[in-house]
């Protein structure tokens, strides 16, 4: 028998490897594939509500279609209120075939374009304001009996009934709008005023009437879905109440334009606290960065009142703000957030103060005639909400707050040194120390993707340093000083750990020191002969041959059977 027939011997073990063939790779989708998915979204329904809103665009300022503008305006009023009709009807027959994707999207058409007419009127009741009330009533009546059409025929629609009356509320406020600044308009002598009653009008409209409006949004039912079919779907109410409040709030725009009232920002900052903390109560969440990001929303709404003439919405809305989180801190015991934000509300309401009673409730002294108006409110705001903020996400391990931190803290800097010619490169820098330095404390085993951020922000202060090396207001030894406090403080963890935890931290450290003498090197290499670099640089190439020959043993380990040869061969110590 022959010893060497393995012809018998079984195959070794192990997986055998997976060949796939080439019919099975996946194909790159034609094009045919790609028109089809866009097909199926049905864009031309919305492409035909641009063309109308364009068209009734063009007819206003075309002269040459109609001489007389309140012809204009009927036209683009039909116009409209015929597509709107059309597009009820369609929506109608098409939900009587099960079509409700198309069907569903004609009905969001319908709620975007139904305040549409009353902006047309608004103009027309300017004009002449027998036609703006003709105008109004017909438009009132139509957009009634459309969506009483959409309650009784498209019966699978999510459409409660607590939706449609304050749809209702909105329709009269949208209808009264153009009325009521018109007659208001006749009494008003000038323009951009900041008196009379046409004036006191407008800021009653956006100060009260419009957050009043907004807040009935808590009485809708709580979002839950009628069914399985799309039209059923919860999320339906809340998104034609969006809508409601995208146009109306284009309606009352397009009034202080039509009307030059000046537009300020804290003339929106009503609206949007009531918008923010009606987010908060109703909008439901599934993780606790989606509950934490809309407590934070009602926070920043004061800051749109900032400028001088918003004093008192400023002090009034950081008031609501403060008794706001307060009651989010007593009654949901979960949301640790709000508690954190009662102290910022309240250095908000601080801020809010009349600037003569600041020296009065906070420590030391300020000199109030120095600054201009609002300016010692926004030093208040800015000092407490960032020293806050630092000190806050200084105490904790997450690499998302630390992130934050450092953003507040360069804001600080660059707040505190705006008027330094270098104020932007010290707040990247305080930024990147901040970040680095609070990585020391990071878990990354908690938290994945920390190592990640903690390699980009060294690589970017690294490379900030020299950006700044090479600008008009570097100096090279500045870099130098934050370089080294991050190199102490990495030194003071070793002694305390007995390790470097993290030595990505001081080896950036190290670059940044370098990067002014380093900047300076190069400078001064740029002006040198090149023979005498030449001559330098043989030497250098020369230095690091020689440490790569007395270092390779530590860095190269040559194959086992080369290794044996040059035990064997002559003249070679083992």
């Amino acid at each position: 028998m022959d010893e060497n027939d393995q012809t018998n011997v079984p195959p070794p073990i192990g997986p055998s490897p997976v060949i796939v063939p080439p019919t099975m790779l996946p194909k790159p989708k034609p094009l045919s594939w790609w028109l089809q998915k866009l097909f199926v979204c049905n864009p031309f329904y919305l492409v035909s509500a641009a063309l109308l809103l364009f068209g009734c665009y063009r007819v206003s300022i075309d002269a040459p279609l109609f001489d007389v503008e309140s012809a204009r305006l009927v036209f683009n009023f039909t116009s409209v209120q015929f597509y709107e009709i059309l597009l009820v009807l369609t929506a109608i027959f098409l939900a009587r075939r099960s079509i409700w994707y198309d069907s569903t999207l004609l009905v969001g058409l319908e709620n975007l374009l139904v305040f549409v007419p009353f902006i047309l009127i608004s103009q027309a009741a300017l004009i002449d304001s027998g036609l703006g009330l003709e105008l109004c009533l017909a438009g009132a009546v139509i957009a009634a009996v459309r969506f009483g059409g959409l309650k009784k025929h498209f019966t699978q629609l999510n459409l409660p009934g607590r939706l449609l009356g304050v749809g209702s509320v909105f329709l009269v406020l949208n209808v009264t709008l153009p009325l009521i600044y018109r007659h208001f308009g006749e009494t008003k002598v000038g323009i951009h005023i900041d008196s009379g009653p046409a004036y006191h009008m407008n800021e009653c409209t956006w100060l009260l009437i419009l957050p009043a409006v907004l807040a009935l949004a808590n009485l809708l039912p709580r979002a839950r879905a009628a069914g399985s079919l799309l039209p059923q779907h919860r999320w339906l109410p809340l998104g034609l109440y969006t809508l409601w409040i995208a146009v109306t709030c284009a309606h009352l725009y397009g009034l202080d334009f039509i009307y030059q009232f000046d537009l300020r920002g804290e003339l929106f900052a009503p609206a949007a606290c009531v918008l923010a903390w009606t987010f908060f109560l109703r909008v439901p969440t599934r993780f606790p960065w989606q509950k934490y990001a809309l407590t934070l929303l009602p926070l920043c709404v004061p800051l749109l009142s900032t400028s001088p003439g918003g004093r008192m919405t400023f002090l009034i809305l950081a008031a609501l703000n403060l008794a706001g989180y307060v009651a989010v801190s007593l009654f949901d015991r979960s949301n640790r957030l709000a508690r954190h934000f009662v102290i910022a509300a309240g250095l908000l309401l601080i801020a809010g103060l009349p600037a003569r009673w600041l020296p009065a409730v906070t420590p030391g002294s300020v000199n109030v005639s120095a600054f201009g108006p609002g300016l010692v409110q926004m030093q208040y705001v800015a000092a407490g909400l960032m020293a806050y903020l630092v000190f806050w996400t200084a105490l904790r391990r997450n690499p998302m707050l630390a992130v934050v931190g450092a953003i507040a803290f360069g804001t600080a800097i660059i707040s505190v040194f705006h008027l330094h010619p270098g104020a932007g490169y010290w707040a990247f820098q305080g930024g990147f120390i901040f970040l680095l330095l609070h990585s020391l404390r990071w878990i990354d085993k908690e938290n994945p993707g920390a190592n990640l951020v903690r390699l980009m922000a060294g690589f970017f202060w690294v490379l900030q340093s020299f950006v700044w090396m090479n600008s008009d207001a570097g100096r090279y030894w500045m870099p130098f000083i934050p370089g080294a406090v991050v190199l102490a403080v990495c030194f003071a963890c070793r002694l305390y750990q007995l390790e470097w935890k993290k030595s990505f931290v001081p080896a950036a450290a190290v670059l940044v020191m370098l990067s002014g003498p380093g900047t300076a090197t190069v400078e001064g290499l740029r002006s040198a002969p090149v023979g005498l670099l030449a001559v330098t640089a043989s030497f250098l190439l020369f230095g690091f041959g020689t440490l790569a020959a007395l270092t390779r043993h530590h860095w190269h380990k040559p194959e086992p059977g080369v290794a044996a040869d040059a035990a064997r061969s002559p003249g070679v110590k083992s």
